[in-house]
């Protein structure tokens, strides 16, 4: 089947059990990129360490297996959320954090297991968050790029929590404004979204609600 013929199906799907309106703006094709990147990395990765060997450089081979393990260790958190759509945009935000030399460090405390928001929702939240961030810190005159994500739980609600140190934002409504889709989606299911802007920095956070308690 032709991704388009997937990507068909799945919208059926999404249309059936009334997520449509939700779920159009997940891009899928960013989706399937990263299947596309990871082939590619791993057959790379197969010929780098192929030639070491060949070449008898073992030492070499070692440490860039060190390396490569680093990286898959980083993926590998997204598995621990229990919410397809989130680790989708878990890893669509990692892949396109790799074009503009972004770094995201993940952590992953918590997985969500019982969050009452819709993941289709959180997903599209999630990556209306990362776009800000990379439309903010693809600027080069910013060196240090590096977003911090955590994922936790505390007093019956989960929490989600983006920061990154960089220069002053000229425009923060701008920055703002570029978030309101994301709360206005996450307030439907009892969820909150906050932005604080730090001295050289902004703080992100997505209040959401367990199935024993509702945030007021």
């Amino acid at each position: 089947m032709s991704f388009k013929g997937i990507k068909v199906c799945f919208v059926e799907c999404l249309e059936a059990t009334g997520k449509r309106e939700v779920i159009d703006s997940m891009d899928l094709e960013k989706l399937l990129e990263v299947i596309q990147v990871q082939r590619h990395d791993f057959l790379n990765h197969i010929q780098v360490i192929s030639g070491f060997l060949q070449l008898n450089k073992f030492e070499q081979a070692h440490e860039y297996i060190k390396e490569v393990s680093r990286e898959m260790a980083v993926l590998s958190k997204t598995s621990r959320i229990k919410n397809p759509e989130v680790t989708a945009a878990l890893l669509t935000g990692l892949n396109e954090a790799s074009k503009y030399q972004i770094m995201i460090d993940v952590a992953v405390d918590s997985s969500l297991a019982d969050c009452t928001v819709p993941g289709s929702v959180l997903g599209v939240a999630l990556e209306n968050c990362f776009n800000s961030f990379f439309e903010v810190m693809s600027s080069p005159d910013i060196k240090d790029k590096i977003i911090e994500v955590l994922f936790a739980q505390s007093d019956n609600k989960y929490t989600c929590r983006f920061f990154s140190q960089f220069p002053q934002i000229s425009d923060q409504s701008r920055f703002e404004q570029s978030l309101a889709q994301a709360g206005e989606l996450l307030a439907r299911f009892g969820g909150q979204a906050k932005v604080t802007f730090k001295d050289g920095g902004v703080e992100i956070f997505f209040i959401l609600p367990s199935r024993e308690t509702k945030i007021g």
